[in-house]
């Protein structure tokens, strides 16, 4: 069995700003809760490095989880096409990660294969920070594995963040990672949502 070795890391940086898009390049709100949408960017983003974690949710999990007030999702669009994701997840002051107060994780970043190595991932980065500062007050962390794409570390550093813990776990990975891509549970209870 594989070891991951997982880095958690907090935004250390000054108050950032919106960046400077290039043309054609814009960064929206999801303002309504939408499981196709997150449903298919948490895949879509994530299926080179594995991603697995939603791979087993139901619709209604996905719905569930859109409509509670601590998560919010942001899309990165080029010329119409959806080139990335920011989810952010706001933690209450239960001393989250050793913090104290509020704070917000980003919980999931990432670029499609497609959009990669055009430097959007810094921009992206930085646009979610500003974001998570713009909505609370407290600490902005997340956390990235040895699992995850090979400059997601460098990137989140390169943006501000600094390691905070550091940590080796077996790895949890699906064995039949193509089976599971499938998102049989989301697709059946969806089918039996809209009958």
């Amino acid at each position: 069995m594989s070891t991951v070795t997982t880095w958690y890391l907090q935004f250390q940086g000054p108050q950032q700003q919106m960046p400077q898009w290039p043309v054609g390049v814009t960064f929206v709100e999801a303002e309504i809760a939408s499981p196709e949408l997150s449903q298919f960017l948490f895949t879509a983003v994530g299926l080179p490095w594995r991603w697995f974690s939603r791979l087993s949710w139901s619709y209604q999990d996905w719905l569930d989880y859109l409509t509670k007030e601590q998560v919010r999702t942001f899309v990165l669009y080029q010329r119409g096409t959806p080139a990335g994701f920011v989810e952010l997840w706001r933690h209450p002051a239960a001393g989250t990660q050793k913090l104290q107060g509020d704070s917000v994780e980003l919980k999931f970043f990432g670029l499609l294969p497609a959009f990669t190595g055009q430097g959007l991932g810094t921009l992206l980065a930085q646009a979610a920070i500003v974001m998570a500062q713009r909505w609370c007050e407290g600490a902005v962390w997340l956390h990235t594995c040895t699992d995850d794409h090979p400059a997601a570390l460098h990137t989140y550093q390169k943006a501000g963040f600094v390691i905070t813990e550091t940590t080796q776990e077996p790895s949890a990975a699906v064995l039949d990672y193509a089976d599971a891509a499938l998102a049989k549970p989301f697709v059946h209870s969806r089918l039996q949502r809209f009958r």
